[in-house]
């Protein structure tokens, strides 16, 4: 799942959900030269390296057409004590982590690794500096998010239907090829032309699914990995739902005691929820007005929860832009959600990599109506107002089918594998945590008792212990919990 930072506010600091095949599952490769980048400074006199990856756009034909991938590295500042290459993927999907590299913002982000390790990674295909996906909103503003009726369902599909075959008619065998078991496979042609043996890999958020691909198709190439903030690939698109539901209405009553008691809160003092319920409400009635070209539907407002209401510690703690965006629109301005939201969201690869690996498997509106009403038995407030449901719906109506589908990810025989998660995680909770540790043998499980998304970003404990881990390759303990 994503990193909060991807969107509005956050992109200042860069971008921090069909098992994969095992590695015997697609056509052997003949043996050949290992790729190489031409490594050159990102940007003059900078201490970042980018270059160019050239790697098979279909993995299952490496002797055929070509996507280029940017990729990025920095090397460690202790080359005489290095530990080794850390290969990271910011979420998503669709993080651009060579990017990230690129602006600067390893030694902000990962201030512990920069003594010890080569830290890299790559703009995943179709996103950043890689061959680029461009293909217009994900979520159509006017278009129904949560279908009241069959003619509301029926718009939802054809809009995802249309929005794919759009996609499809300007990108072709790109969008065919975008899977995560493709993503995987491009961080080994990294770890091929870096010239290493092993990796060590961090993979936060949706980068959790990321490395639990590259485990099972390559467990021989890991030297210690981290998995920290959980997707799990064998709970089914109702399943994510409804966890995240619980998670993200545990997450919105917790805004709302903050608002009570933070002067810096907007709605300081006031009922939140019924401030929340009213805009939306009034929204629905009739869209606010936005921008001189986009109104701001209710739907707009209820799919800003999963953007504003997780956490990530120091680096962006949205509660103060939604408590703003809510009076404002109380006051018949919605211009605080613009950009804000999943409806109206731009980034192609998102729903593009969602679809492929997240299908919705929906088959009626009877099916569709069923699952809200589930989530918002769960979730008296927020209801379906989640990610899982953005990809529900976004992928609702998608041309192409699944490639990789919902399934278990077992690994047997990888190095012991660390897995993080917070007991109050809106965008991944707990429960997925747990359903990879028992996927992943030999793995170990770290629970960080904090609220959240991941436990890198909103535990020194957490970060403490997973520093420790990756130079030294010993566990933490299991009590006490971090917090």
């Amino acid at each position: 799942m994503r990193l909060s930072m991807r969107r509005g506010g956050r992109r200042s600091v860069g971008v921090l959900v069909a098992g994969a095949l095992v590695a015997g599952s697609l056509p052997a490769v003949a043996e050949a030269a290992p790729p190489t980048v031409d490594w050159t400074a990102c940007k003059p006199g900078a201490a970042q390296q980018c270059g160019k990856l050239t790697v098979p756009l279909d993995w299952s034909k490496p002797g055929g057409a070509k996507t280029e991938l940017l990729v990025a590295r920095i090397p460690a500042k202790d080359q005489a004590h290095k530990v080794g290459v850390l290969a990271f993927n910011p979420g998503g999907p669709g993080g651009a982590g060579a990017s990230i590299i690129a602006e600067g913002y390893a030694d902000q982000l990962f201030p512990q690794w920069r003594d010890k390790f080569d830290i890299v990674s790559w703009d995943p295909r179709g996103t950043g500096g890689s061959t680029q996906l461009d293909c217009g909103t994900i979520l159509r503003p006017g278009v129904p998010v949560f279908p009241r009726s069959k003619a509301q369902y029926d718009a939802m599909v054809a809009s995802s239907r249309a929005f794919g075959e759009q996609c499809l008619k300007q990108h072709g065998d790109l969008l065919r090829n975008l899977d995560t078991r493709a993503a995987a496979r491009d961080l080994d042609a990294l770890r091929a032309a870096l010239g290493v043996n092993k990796l060590n890999y961090f993979g936060p958020s949706y980068g959790s699914f990321v490395g639990t691909t590259y485990a099972q198709l390559f467990p021989h190439r890991i030297n210690r990995m981290v998995l920290d903030g959980i997707l799990d690939h064998a709970a089914g698109p109702t399943t994510l739902m409804l966890t995240e539901a619980r998670q993200m209405e545990y997450g919105f009553n917790r805004f709302a005691a903050w608002c009570k008691s933070a002067p810096s809160c907007a709605l300081h003092g006031r009922d939140v929820g019924k401030v929340y319920d009213e805009v939306v409400r009034k929204a629905d009635k009739k869209p606010l007005p936005g921008t001189p070209y986009v109104k701001v539907s209710g739907d707009t407002i209820r799919m800003s929860l999963p953007v504003f209401i997780p956490a990530i510690g120091d680096y962006v703690t949205p509660w103060t832009e939604l408590a703003a965006a809510l009076a404002a629109a109380e006051k018949g301005d919605g211009s605080g959600f613009i950009g804000r939201s999943y409806v109206g969201d731009p980034e192609s690869a998102y729903a593009a990599v969602s679809c492929l690996d997240f299908p919705p498997g929906l088959t009626s509106y009877a099916d569709a109506k069923a699952r809200l009403a589930l989530a918002k038995a769960l979730a008296p407030r927020v209801g379906a107002a989640v990610e899982g449901w953005a990809i529900t719906a976004a992928c609702s109506g998608w041309p192409i089918p699944p490639t990789n589908p919902w399934q278990p990810t077992p690994v047997d025989d990888a190095p012991p594998i660390l897995i993080a998660g917070n007991t109050h995680d809106p965008s991944t909770p707990l429960e997925s945590a747990r359903g990879l540790h028992r996927q992943l043998r030999g793995s170990h499980l770290m629970v960080t008792d904090v609220y959240g998304h991941t436990s890198w970003f909103n535990s020194e404990c957490a970060r403490t212990r997973i520093t420790k881990y990756l130079e030294t390759g010993v566990m933490p303990p299991e009590r006490p919990r971090c917090s």
